[in-house]
Formats: structure tokens, sequence, C-alpha cells
């Protein structure tokens, strides 16, 4: 079984980097033995590459900081090929939404897409440029992230 989390965001841009922090902590954890059979990805922006880390997968989880007008650090757990999605943008810079990707790669590449798939969102509380901590609400939630993915990948 071939399993990723693919964690999206921007590092210098506040709660935005909360994919990135997400990586962070589970390669540590991968380096004490957790996680083993997990490809752990960090993308700046959804675009058109996430598809080069979804095709082939069978299990995969994306965690991303979203502005959907939930309470700052609030987690949406998604599932795009049940749910309805349309509520909900990446938040940041990203040239497609995550949506607008598996959207794609649903529609032209359906069998080599995951089976099972997953989108972790974070509602942010701040996004500014050259700020490289999350803020307080959204550094709690990242915690409640990786108690999940072990939940799920273990």
């Amino acid at each position: 079984m071939k399993n990723a989390v693919i964690g999206i965001g921007n590092p210098n841009r506040g709660d935005d980097g909360i994919g990135k922090r997400v990586i962070e902590v589970l390669e540590k954890l991968k380096a004490k033995g957790e996680f083993k059979d997990v490809e752990l990805v960090h993308l700046l922006s959804s675009d058109l590459k996430l598809l080069d880390y979804l095709l082939g997968k069978n299990r995969v989880i994306i965690v991303d900081a979203i502005k959907a007008g939930f309470s700052p650090g609030e987690i949406i757990e998604i599932n795009p090929l049940e749910d309805e999605i349309k509520f909900c943008h990446a938040s940041g810079t990203h040239s497609l939404s995550v949506f607008e990707v598996l959207k794609i790669g649903y529609e032209f590449f359906k069998d080599e897409m995951p089976d099972e798939l997953r989108i972790i969102g974070v509602e942010v509380e701040k996004e500014g440029f050259w700020e490289r901590e999350l803020s307080p609400v959204v550094e709690k939630a990242l915690w409640k992230v990786v108690e999940f993915l072990r939940r799920f990948y273990n």
C-alpha cells in the first residue's frame, strides 16, 4: 500500500505554513519509527505538481491552511470523494486550489488517483509576509492534526 501526507503552504506566511510544520513534526516522528510506510511531502502551493504525489497512491492526506469563515484554528476534515467542497478554498497564493487540482486528477487520471483521500484544513488566524511563526491557536491545532494522522496511519 502506498501512503502519503502532503503538507501545503508557505512557512514565511504565518498560519499558511501549517502544512510545512506538520511535515516537519512527522519527519521527526518518522526518524523515531512512526509513519514508516508514509511518504512525507511539502509543497509551497497547490498547483499541478500536486498530481505527481497523488498518482499511484492508495491513501493520502493533504494538510493545508484554509480561509472558509470558521473559527481560527478550527480543523475541518474533508473527504473530497464524498463531501461538498465548494464552500472552501486554500489560502495563500496558490495558483490552483487543492480542489481544482483534485477535480483535474479524478477527471483525467481516475484509475491512478488515491482510493482514500482526506483534506485536513486548518482555519488561519493570520497571514503575513515574513511571519515564520504560527499563531497560538493554529499551533495548538497542529498537534491535533498530528494525532489525527497517527490514528489514520497507525
